[in-house]
């Protein structure tokens, strides 16, 4: 597999030891063993049989263009790993996602960056994610006490007008430059990694509902096209949204998939088979 890549890297968990408590649990009686939680492996098993296939045309080598931020840096190389033991083909990877990118600056990319209209132009398979930084600071500002409005929230419905708006017009650039009779596109939703801080600072009631509500608007979005979706919020944060990503080892640094979690994510991308769009 050949796999373009940006020079990015991940960030890594680093583990301290405490002599200490070494020490102190050297000198304790041995604890009754608790048996851990089985991680989450890779899948390696066939193609699921509910997946229809109709190979595009490209013949045997794919070029494979990922949107979106740091988040999307691991799995995709998995991805193109399932495409290519799939199907049987050789599959290049177009890393054209950014650290830190909000949805404006994806859809800005999108309109005014040739080189990438034309990778994607080129290619057989598009992801894409669409970030919700845009709620980063207006959160600060409702903990602060100054979003706005008699609920303190009108900076919240103001960040997710926002995104909204974002989602319909990157879907519909896409699409402007894809043929939907012989191109492999999924979107992929969003994973909350501040339930547990949200929680802690008691602003989760309040705050949860506006991720979510950007996630489920995106589904709306993308289905409306035929767009699969790639339900990881649902896998990392729980049917109701309240499960912190880091409890379940998914994520290295509190925020970005580690290994486990992105086998997660490259998974369910391939359950979801290889069918293009439509005609």
């Amino acid at each position: 597999m050949r796999i373009a890549v940006s020079g990015y890297r991940f960030p890594l968990r680093v583990m301290g030891l405490v002599s200490a408590l070494v020490l102190l649990a050297a000198c304790s009686p041995p604890a009754t063993p608790v048996p851990p939680t089985p991680a989450p492996t890779p899948t390696n098993t066939p193609l699921p049989p509910t997946a229809t296939v109709t190979l595009p045309e490209g013949g045997a080598e794919w070029d494979y263009v990922k949107l979106g931020d740091s988040t999307a840096w691991g799995w995709p190389k998995l991805y193109a790993a399932h495409i290519e033991a799939d199907l049987g083909v050789e599959v290049t990877v177009h890393d054209r996602t950014r650290d830190s990118q909000p949805s404006t600056a994806l859809l800005r990319a999108l309109r005014n960056n040739q080189e990438l209209r034309s990778d994607i132009r080129e290619a057989e398979v598009v992801t894409f994610l669409v970030s919700p930084q845009h709620f980063q600071r207006p959160s600060w500002v409702y903990e602060a006490g100054t979003c706005g409005g008699t609920d303190n929230q009108d900076c919240l419905r103001e960040a997710l007008s926002l995104l909204k708006a974002d989602v319909d017009a990157i879907i519909a650039e896409i699409l402007s430059l894809t043929s939907t009779s012989d191109t492999i596109i999924r979107a992929m939703t969003y994973h909350n990694p501040m339930v547990n801080e949200w929680k802690r600072k008691g602003v989760f009631e309040d705050l949860n509902p506006y991720w979510k509500a950007h996630n489920e608007y995106l589904v709306q979005a993308a289905s409306e096209h035929n767009i699969p979706v790639v339900r990881v919020d649902l896998a990392f944060n729980g049917p109701n949204g309240d499960e912190d990503p880091s409890d379940k080892d998914y994520v290295s640094d509190g925020w970005h998939p580690n290994a486990v979690g992105d086998a997660i994510i490259a998974d369910l991308h391939r359950e979801l088979g290889y069918e293009p769009l439509g005609p």
